[in-house]
């Protein structure tokens, strides 16, 4: 059928030929448009772009991405952007720094002594080590205990440190009225001390007169104490006896404080001709309140030679043995009462009995302890 036919007897016939020319025309279109056949091909030639622009595809254009693009049918984007042409940073070497240079870098410290050092070495990595100071110091160096712009030390009363504080003691323990089988009297024990902790004048004194004589231990000492360790001090100086036959003796001797808590002085004596003499003491409190307080004691004194004028024998001269009761009124002061027993022996003892003199003697006591 011609056209002139179909313009003139049948118009729809005409209208339906003209579109299915159209969709014929259409059909062959998107048959060559791979993306409306729900199909890509396994390679899609692609070309470089060209001054940076990205290439088309299949007429539509692609923007720069940075990373991989999400698969669009199966198929993902490779970046187009120079940055995949980039090497990864961490491939990167650092510059100006060699690590197998370094010596000892991976080595561990063991066995490193710095005493073993030598003055001024040179340590691994080129540092040096100053010289240590020590040794003695330079003639014109600065007084360690002097301030600047002519400022000296001073202490200020009670804020001394405990090495610069003197103490001051002076301490009664006995000081009595006794009664017993050899008349009645009185007698007396007493120190007293001035010092810093390393060093200490002290001086002692202690005695006993009866209506009759004055007692062959009577004497008074003058020593100088130093601590030996933090319980004991050692004491050198002098003693001289009152009485008759009196001498004079050169002392030396420790006291201190014994496990458990044992007061303890031992001396020994060389006297002005020779003659030799020693001295122990010790005592104890025993606390049966904090104000009320038992105090057993114990002296004992032995000569090398015996001493006439003064009634004594060679060997072991007496022992004392005392035990005392007292109530402290205030940590300084307490009053007390005891008993007193005396035992002379060897040579001493002999002499007693030659006098008419009795060898033991027992006497009561009553007294005051003091101390400031």
């Amino acid at each position: 059928m011609n056209a002139r036919a179909c313009k003139q007897g049948h118009p729809q016939l005409a209208s339906a030929s003209l579109g299915l020319a159209l969709l014929s025309l259409s059909s062959s279109a998107f048959a060559v448009d791979p993306m409306a056949a729900g199909s890509m091909p396994s390679e899609i030639p692609m070309t470089e772009p060209a001054d940076g622009a990205a290439p088309s595809h299949f007429g539509h254009t692609h923007f720069p991405v940075i990373a991989p693009a999400a698969s669009h049918f199966g198929h993902a984007h490779r970046p187009t952007t120079p940055l995949q042409n980039q090497p990864a940073a961490a491939a990167a070497p650092m510059v100006g720094m060699d690590m197998a240079a370094t010596p000892n870098a991976a080595a561990p410290m063991t066995d490193m002594s710095m005493g073993d050092m030598p003055m001024g070495a040179t340590v691994t990595g080129g540092m040096k080590m100053g010289a240590m100071s020590g040794g003695t110091a330079p003639p014109d160096a600065r007084d360690p205990n002097a301030y600047a712009e002519g400022y000296e030390y001073t202490d200020m009363p009670g804020m001394e440190a405990t090495d610069q504080i003197v103490y001051r003691v002076v301490r009664i323990d006995e000081l009595e009225f006794l009664s017993g089988n050899t008349g009645e009297g009185f007698a007396w024990n007493a120190q007293a001390s001035y010092g810093g902790p390393n060093d200490k004048l002290w001086l002692r004194t202690q005695g006993l007169k009866t209506a009759d004589e004055l007692d062959p231990t009577t004497s008074g000492e003058a020593l100088w104490w130093r601590p030996y360790t933090a319980f004991w001090g050692t004491q050198l100086g002098l003693r001289q006896d009152f009485g008759a036959g009196a001498h004079t003796w050169l002392a030396a001797g420790v006291e201190g404080i014994a496990p458990y808590w044992f007061k303890v002085e031992a001396t020994g004596y060389v006297g002005d001709d020779g003659r030799l003499s020693a001295r122990l003491k010790a005592a104890y409190d025993l606390r049966f309140t904090n104000h009320l307080i038992l105090v057993p004691s114990i002296e004992a004194n032995a000569y090398s030679k015996a001493e006439d004028e003064r009634g004594l024998g060679a060997g072991l001269g007496n022992i004392e043995v005392g035990l005392r009761l007292r109530y402290e009124l205030h940590r300084k002061f307490a009053p007390y009462a005891g008993y007193v027993w005396e035992r002379a022996f060897a040579g001493t003892a002999d002499r007693s009995r030659d006098e008419g003199n009795p060898v033991n003697e027992r006497r009561f006591v009553a007294g005051v302890r003091m101390w400031w």
